[in-house]
């Protein structure tokens, strides 16, 4: 007997549904692949922002902390995720603080480096600190103060140079406040900084000794050991690029060039000499004499430390021995930063410049002197000194500034300089 089918099935009808069914698959398990790789990344933008924010955190740590540790430490966060480390470390860069700040997370790695200074909020920045010295401010020429003013009791006057008195309408464009016979104390006793820098720093091993070979660029990552150079000799750096974790030692004198580039780096030794042209950023210490040339342009945040040395009589071999004990900068110079000078209280005070800055020079930043300060240029920002002079028609004149400008409030307000006691700190510079 035959059968008879009303509805036939072909069998490409049955290639033709496993064909469906395989498509139907792949499309389910390429939604779950997509699913969970969305997912997966998703979960490493979230590890990697709480890292960053987590670095942000221990920065924030690192500047409420009063002095720097040998240790680094390991920070008990309430916010961390599991399987997250955060470790911190404070140390000295030159007259900054450096904060270090590492984060964790399964194998992502975030650090995070920066160098602290004083924050001074603009309301409270000073333009002048002038110490009490039982002596008045004179005002000469087309001096103008824009801002507040610590001075002595006898206040300012007007005086004359010359034959030049005083052209503005005010004294001081700002409010007056009593001055003590001493500077703001500053945080650190960068006496001790500097002699760290000159005398006694140590390299860890020779594996970070560098040459400054001529048309070569050294760059050290913070987030690495120092690298170094030293010599017992002068030392010329020119033609050649330094950028970062690096510093350079001479036991005699180091000149630097145009032709070099300088980004970060620290500079000691006795003598310091910046020829003409220069540009670059840079932290320099030395106990006998820092001369800046024309037309140099320090950028911020440069630092330029001169501790004041009773044991040098006489410059060394090769050098001026008219900037004996100055910091010298010559005219035409821009400087963003910090110029400082610490006087040896062993040595009586004179009639010299400890600091003298030329004609046509624009400080923007901070000028630190414990001795007497020549101003013939301009300071955006804040000048604390002992004392005034200005040499003119054979004459010393004390206390007179003469066709100087001084203005606190256009400086920046996040403006990082060198550390006064109990003062908050900022973030100056990123350098990782």
């Amino acid at each position: 007997m035959k059968l008879k089918w009303r509805n036939r099935i072909y069998s490409g009808a049955l290639q033709f549904t496993i064909f469906i069914s395989v498509i139907i698959a792949l499309l389910l398990t390429g939604v779950i692949l997509l699913i969970s790789t969305h997912r997966y990344f998703r979960e490493q933008s979230k590890a990697i922002i709480d890292n960053i924010q987590l670095a942000e955190t221990g920065i924030n740590y690192l500047k409420l902390q009063p002095y720097p540790t040998p240790d680094t430490i390991a920070l008990n966060v309430p916010e961390i995720r599991n399987e997250q480390n955060i470790n911190v470390h404070l140390s000295q860069w030159g007259i900054y603080e450096k904060a270090y700040v590492k984060t964790i997370h399964r194998k992502k790695v975030f650090i995070k480096c920066a160098l602290l200074g004083s924050k001074i909020k603009k309301e409270n920045r000073l333009s002048l600190y002038l110490a009490e010295t039982n002596k008045p401010l004179m005002v000469v020429g087309n001096t103008r103060i824009d801002g507040n003013a610590a001075l002595p009791q006898q206040g300012v006057r007007t005086g004359n140079i010359t034959g030049h008195s005083y052209y503005n309408n005010q004294l001081i464009y700002g409010s007056i406040e009593k001055s003590e016979p001493y500077l703001p104390k500053l945080k650190y006793d960068y006496r001790e900084t500097a002699n760290y820098y000159l005398n006694s720093y140590e390299p860890l091993n020779n594996d970070y000794f560098i040459d400054l070979i001529p048309g070569t660029v050294t760059q050290q990552s913070f987030a690495k050991p120092t690298k170094y150079y030293t010599n017992t000799s002068a030392v010329i750096i020119g033609n050649i690029t330094l950028k970062g974790n690096i510093i350079i030692h001479s036991d005699e004198k180091i000149t630097v060039t145009s032709s070099a580039l300088l980004s970060d780096v620290i500079l000691s030794a006795p003598v310091i000499e910046v020829l003409d042209n220069v540009t670059g950023n840079f932290q320099a210490f030395a106990n006998t004499t820092i001369k800046i040339g024309k037309n140099c342009r320090l950028n911020y945040p440069s630092t330029l430390v001169l501790i004041e040395n009773n044991e040098h009589n006489t410059a060394p071999t090769g050098t001026f021995n008219q900037y004996l004990n100055k910091l010298y900068v010559n005219e035409g110079c821009t400087i963003k930063g910090t110029l400082c000078y610490i006087k040896d209280n062993n040595t009586e005070s004179n009639f010299t410049a400890s600091i003298f800055i030329a004609n046509n020079c624009h400080i923007e930043g901070e000028v630190y002197c414990e001795k007497n300060l020549e101003l013939r240029g301009n300071v955006t920002g804040s000048v604390y000194t002992e004392q005034f002079l200005t040499y003119e028609g054979g004459t010393n004149f004390i206390n007179h500034l003469y066709d100087v400008t001084l203005v606190s409030g256009k400086l920046h307000e996040d403006f990082g300089g060198i550390l006064f006691e109990n003062q908050q700190k900022t973030v100056a510079k990123w350098i990782y």
